[in-house]
């Protein structure tokens, strides 16, 4: 059904170093928005779908000519904005796996509508339910897996929504087996973009830091999904997700053969055991300063050995935050 195209329909234009400005400049304006439609709908204002279609296409370009810069500004998070960051960071990993599929851009463009607003029924649930940090009781479940009903409801009121944008509010929570809700629909019930935006929505909250829990290691995040397929997700798209994000998800800390330690910053598509690193920390413990950033594809075939990952290291490793790191990138 799917196969990963997007490497032959879009081939990066700019290093991951050039297009960083460009990304951070979209991410803020979208960042920015997304705070201005959320104080719109609790206001009863109807945010602009004009400006809307804007700010995805800011961030459309950005992902089309290199989807890292975006990737690595997603793991720049704050656990105290989750629901602003999550409804973004949702939004660039959806287009730069809508991208990876080979989607084109109007189809990017309206998928990434649908993901930067997939959540915006939550505005109607009560805080103390978003934010409780211990299990919650069946009724504040139920008020919970309401949302995706108040987010159909918000976005029909808005006066050109597209209507795929509105599905993908209303059916991310759906699951393949038909144990999802608000319907509890199944297989070909649920729509492609809602599987897809499903899949990103659960990958980014579970990487993330909560008011009731630490996110998990990008690897070990896809690990868990990979074994909730056919249950959860549609297997082909979960298989072509990690393959988006690689071997070594960008954001993730490693060791090298040499012993230095440093944090992913590209996915290379051809060459996936090899992807950009920003050294953090030399083979003896002391830190890079100014940062050094190695392309490990130039170092195949090295008379003195390998130069390569040695293995993925746990997030926190050496006191080391693997989003302080690429801050120095912008």
């Amino acid at each position: 059904m799917y196969k990963r195209q997007g490497e032959r329909r879009y081939p990066r234009q700019v290093s991951v170093e050039r297009e960083m400005e460009a990304a951070h400049a979209a991410r803020q304006r979208a960042r920015a928005f997304i705070d201005t439609v959320f104080d719109d709908v609790r206001a009863g204002r109807r945010p602009d779908v004009t400006e809307i279609k804007q700010v995805v296409g800011g961030m459309v370009e950005s992902i089309v000519r290199n989807p890292d810069a975006q990737m690595c500004l997603a793991q720049l998070k704050k656990r105290d904005e989750y629901t602003a960051q999550h409804s973004v960071n949702v939004c660039v990993l959806t287009v730069a796996f809508g991208r990876h599929l080979g989607l084109s851009v109007p189809d990017l463009n309206l998928l990434g509508m649908g993901a930067l607003l997939h959540d915006i029924g939550k505005l109607r649930t009560p805080l103390e339910i978003l934010n409780k940090p211990s299990r919650l009781t069946p009724e504040e479940f139920a008020q919970m897996k309401a949302h995706p009903v108040h987010g159909r409801e918000i976005l029909e009121a808005i006066p050109g929504m597209p209507a795929r944008v509105v599905d993908v509010a209303f059916g991310h929570h759906e699951r393949l087996q038909g144990h999802g809700y608000p319907r509890g629909i199944a297989g070909d019930q649920i729509s492609a973009w809602s599987k897809i935006v499903a899949i990103v929505d659960v990958y980014d909250a579970i990487t993330s830091d909560r008011a009731y829990h630490d996110g998990l290691a990008a690897t070990a995040a896809l690990t868990k999904m990979y074994g909730w397929r056919e249950r959860d997700f549609d297997p082909e798209l979960m298989e072509q997700f990690i393959q988006c994000m690689g071997i070594y998800p960008i954001g993730t800390l490693v060791e090298l053969t040499s012993g230095e330690v440093g944090v992913v910053i590209t996915v290379n598509p051809r060459l996936r055991l090899r992807p950009k690193v920003m050294l953090a920390l030399d083979d003896q413990g002391n830190a890079y300063y100014p940062a050094r950033i190695v392309d490990l594809a130039q170092f195949v075939d090295r008379e003195e050995g390998p130069y390569a990952i040695s293995r993925v290291l746990e997030p926190g490793t050496h006191g080391l935050d693997a989003g302080e790191h690429i801050r120095q990138l912008r």
